[in-house]
């Protein structure tokens, strides 16, 4: 193309312009998955592949009912999923893309800001599941660029082991763990190693001042870990146990514990996931998210009483996810849209607490 004629500032505007232009990204008209999940699965298995998932968390354990679900389903279809620290997740997923070595196909994260910039990126892979139109709006991308498929409710909940702490003696709010008597009984998740334990920290601390965070720091004798899993186990009677502790909060991967709703607001947010558009397993993909979006294994999780991304399911369950005044998920969604204001209450809780300390966050397996 011919610039010669044009005047220097004209000329750098269009270039900027033609720039911007290449940049630009199609939105292709993704129709409704029509086929059945038992075609998707024919299809899927001429393709011999390993589909690789990656699934941001601290546990593996708490992915294997997925796993085992899936490969039941469809054992004809290799499935290797990897469960890892969010922030961990994506930077890989980004490493492989510069390095023009991408190899995993799904990503299911925490880290909701990582899927509007990939989608702008032209780096997801658009696909609309058979169930499209009964998933809850305003949490799937229009376009199919990416769906809710979990939601993490109500995080943020006290956890106890009911054989070293009596109902009767739990906090009301975590205004109340800075009772004496909670002095070196509390175990937490660091909240400068973790956005939703930060976030859930930010809103605890817009409710009750930050001397509330700094006398926590000061006087309480908390022990933070780094993984609200392990935070969870050090209260039941396994390897990570930790006798002398008896409150935690944010998760409750051990079934040994009850819990109790303290009276403040609480984090919830809907889990993400997206099929790559690097893949060289689509229908593979496209069967998981299938699957991930089914009845089949949606509905034992709306039975059990929990908030699905299916809008039939929580009608007949009786569950309105909208209804509650304690948890909201879009607080969430836009601590995490805003990086900057994530990154000014991380360095809030460093400047107190100092650097993580600990074994990796998701070694627990």
């Amino acid at each position: 193309m011919m610039h010669s004629s044009l005047s220097t500032p004209l000329l750098l505007l269009f270039l900027l312009l033609e720039q911007c232009l290449s940049a630009a990204q199609y939105t292709p008209n993704v129709p409704i998955e029509s086929r059945t999940i038992d075609q998707i699965y024919t299809a899927a298995q001429t393709e011999n592949c390993n589909l690789t998932v990656v699934v941001g968390g601290d546990a593996l354990v708490s992915d294997e009912p997925l796993i085992d679900a899936f490969t039941a389903r469809f054992p004809n279809v290799a499935l290797n999923l990897t469960n890892d620290v969010s922030k961990y997740l994506d930077g890989r997923i980004d490493r492989a893309f510069y390095a023009n070595d991408e190899y995993i196909d799904v990503a299911m994260l925490e880290t909701l800001q990582d899927y509007t910039r990939w989608k702008a990126e032209n780096r997801l892979l658009y696909y609309k599941a058979a169930v499209w139109n009964d998933i809850v709006n305003g949490k799937k991308d229009l376009d199919g660029a990416y769906v809710p498929y979990e939601l993490a409710d109500s995080f943020g909940t006290f956890y106890y082991n009911s054989t070293r702490l009596n109902s009767s003696d739990l906090p009301s709010t975590y205004g109340d763990l800075l009772d004496p008597r909670w002095k070196s009984k509390l175990v937490l998740a660091y909240p400068n190693d973790d956005d939703a334990v930060a976030y859930l920290f930010s809103i605890i601390i817009l409710r009750y001042g930050f001397s509330w965070f700094q006398t926590l720091v000061r006087d309480q004798d908390v022990l933070w870990i780094r993984s609200t899993a392990k935070s969870a186990l050090a209260l039941t009677s396994g390897p990570f146990s930790m006798p002398g502790r008896l409150l935690t909060s944010t998760t409750g991967e051990a079934s040994t514990l009850q819990k109790a709703m303290p009276d403040d607001q609480l984090v919830s947010w809907w889990q993400r996931a997206a099929i790559m558009r690097s893949t060289k397993c689509p229908e593979s993909a496209r069967l998981f998210i299938s699957f991930l979006l089914s009845d089949a294994w949606q509905s034992p999780i709306s039975q059990a009483g929990a908030g699905v991304p299916l809008n039939s399911l929580n009608v007949a369950s009786g569950i309105d996810i909208f209804a509650s005044n304690s948890t909201q998920t879009q607080g969430f969604h836009d601590y995490m849209m805003d990086r900057a204001m994530a990154e000014r209450w991380r360095f809030q809780f460093e400047d107190l607490l100092g650097p993580p300390q600990g074994p990796d966050p998701a070694g627990l397996q």
